[in-house]
């Protein structure tokens, strides 16, 4: 038992270490042959966009918009796997883990405990996706002609 609890708690001290080199993750993606270039911080929202001053020679304004989410969507995906290999040793060692109530009958699993903690189940799939409908779309930068 004492050595369960020693595997949950050191477990526990990995994802906390991870979760922290997590929050540090960013990832950067190019559209438009390198002349757009977004950065999307560890959860996937923009922290950063670069357009190339010499962008509109060689494309339309219209199609900005277009190269700037297909840059942003490219960063999103790569920073949330970026941080899902991250937490695969975890993950890797949770499923190795006993179950407590294998050893002490009634008991909660602490498979589950580490997987509640960590967000295993849909973290890797909230971190590509967009948070909703629901923003104020006046936040947004618009560019009209």
């Amino acid at each position: 038992m004492t050595e369960v609890l020693a595997l949950v708690s050191e477990q526990m001290a990995d994802i906390a270490a991870v979760q922290r080199e997590q929050a540090q993750l960013t990832a950067s993606a190019e559209e438009a042959d390198g002349l757009v270039e977004v950065t999307v911080d560890a959860r996937g929202h923009v922290i950063k966009t670069v357009i190339d001053e010499s962008y509109l020679d060689e494309y339309e304004l219209e199609e900005l918009g277009g190269h700037v989410t297909a840059a942003a969507q490219t960063a999103a995906q790569l920073v949330a796997q970026r941080s899902a290999a991250l937490m695969m040793p975890i993950e890797e060692r949770r499923r190795m883990m006993p179950a407590l109530s294998d050893i002490a009958d009634g008991a909660p699993d602490l498979r589950d405990l580490t997987r509640s903690v960590f967000g295993i189940d849909d973290a890797a799939g909230r971190a590509g996706e967009p948070e909703g409908d629901d923003q104020d779309e006046s936040t947004f930068p618009t560019v009209r002609s």
